[in-house]
């Protein structure tokens, strides 16, 4: 009985030792596993921030798009105008050439001295005045048409300098929303290294995790042997001690019976607590980053095709980890078409980020995550071209 009750007592050290080692890397383990937890939520919150960014910048861009064609619709107006103009000075010119030559003309005829003549004979002051009248209203017709064409000349110069001031506002509108597209660019280009920093600090403590988890089953593993081991040599110990105690009673006792000391050893079973290992988990290595260069401002023509997370067996994740329930303008690529990363512009949907890869993805395609499935099959599939923007 002695023997069990120290087996017992050896065993609950050993076990007294596995859970104070156990709740030591427990208490690193939680708050691993805390940090994890406040890194994504961290990652998802900075993705409704790229999502709600990506908005912004095309609704930027189609404003600026808008702007530009107007700003060349008044370029065109104005060199209209230019020409228009150019043709009345030309016609007023003209006239006053033909008006000094008609000046001329009148000074050399002996016209002038019937014209003269004619009022002269007037028969009262009312035909005088009649007579004076005409002679005016034949006179003064040239200098008419000089000044309705100089009028003209006028007016269109007066549009062409209201053009000239439209165009200079469109221009200021142009600026303004041109920094507030670049204001943006800087904003999302700063957010998608936020989530970049954040992802490799998940993978870091991701393997922490596992470094803990390892040190726990070492520690629980050691544990146990020691815990073994001194069982093994308490039993051994005690077992010696009682064979010599029997070998001292027989020979203090030589007048016996004949009957046979049998000796019953005890063989203590070995204990061996069940401990429930804790399941590693294995959490996969970031994604390699793409190389993201000479690909500015480059456009491309592509087979895409409408897809939606919503879809039965599709993940709600990306490839680089982003949640596409969180941020939905998201579209898989061939990397090394279009590098992982990089922010493009679907002509008529605005600006996506390139988040995603797939094993039909080769070459010249793409695939453009839509919030809802008949949202992706009425788009279906379509081959058009699109604008790397960085």
């Amino acid at each position: 009985m002695k023997k069990w009750i120290t087996g017992f007592a050896v065993l609950a050290i050993g076990f007294t030792q596995l859970l104070t080692t156990q709740v030591v890397s427990a208490d690193s383990l939680d708050d691993i596993r805390q940090q994890q937890e406040q890194k994504k939520s961290d990652i998802s919150t900075i993705q409704r921030d790229i999502a709600k960014a990506l908005e912004e910048t095309s609704t930027l861009s189609e404003e600026i798009e808008k702007l530009n064609e107007d700003i060349s619709e008044k370029e065109g107006t104005i060199q209209n105008k230019e020409v228009e103009i150019d043709e009345q000075e030309k016609l007023v010119e003209a006239r006053l050439e033909q008006a000094g030559a008609r000046l001329q003309s009148l000074q050399k005829s002996e016209s002038t001295n019937n014209v003269v003549k004619a009022i002269l004979e007037a028969e009262s002051l009312t035909d005088l005045f009649n007579r004076t009248l005409v002679v005016m209203q034949l006179t003064d017709a040239g200098n008419q048409q000089i000044e309705e064409a100089q009028l003209e000349a006028d007016t269109l110069a007066e549009m062409q300098a209201q053009l000239v001031t439209e165009k200079e506002s469109l221009n200021e509108d142009l600026a303004l929303v041109s920094e507030q597209k670049s204001s943006y660019d800087e904003k999302l280009s700063s957010l998608e290294t936020m989530v970049k920093d954040n992802q490799s600090q998940l993978t870091q403590l991701d393997d922490k995790e596992a470094d803990e988890l390892a040190k726990i089953e070492e520690a629980r593993q050691a544990a146990r042997e020691e815990a073994m081991k001194a069982a093994e040599e308490l039993a051994a110990k005690e077992a010696e001690a009682e064979e010599e105690a029997l070998v001292s009673t027989s020979s203090s006792e030589p007048e016996t019976t004949q009957e046979e000391t049998v000796e019953a050893a005890e063989v203590k079973p070995e204990v061996k607590p069940e401990v429930k290992e804790e399941a590693k988990t294995e959490k996969p290595a970031e994604t390699k980053k793409a190389e993201n260069a000479s690909s500015n401002g480059r456009t491309i023509q592509v087979s895409a095709t409408g897809y939606s997370t919503q879809q039965a067996n599709l993940s709600t994740h990306t490839a680089t980890g982003i949640d596409l329930r969180v941020n939905p303008r998201v579209i898989a690529v061939d990397p090394s078409v279009i590098p992982l990363g990089s922010t493009v512009e679907i002509p008529g949907k605005g600006i996506y980020i390139a988040g995603d890869t797939g094993g039909a993805i080769k070459g010249n395609k793409i695939d453009i995550h839509f919030s809802t499935v008949s949202e992706a099959f009425a788009w279906g599939r379509k081959t058009i071209t699109v604008k790397i923007l960085n």
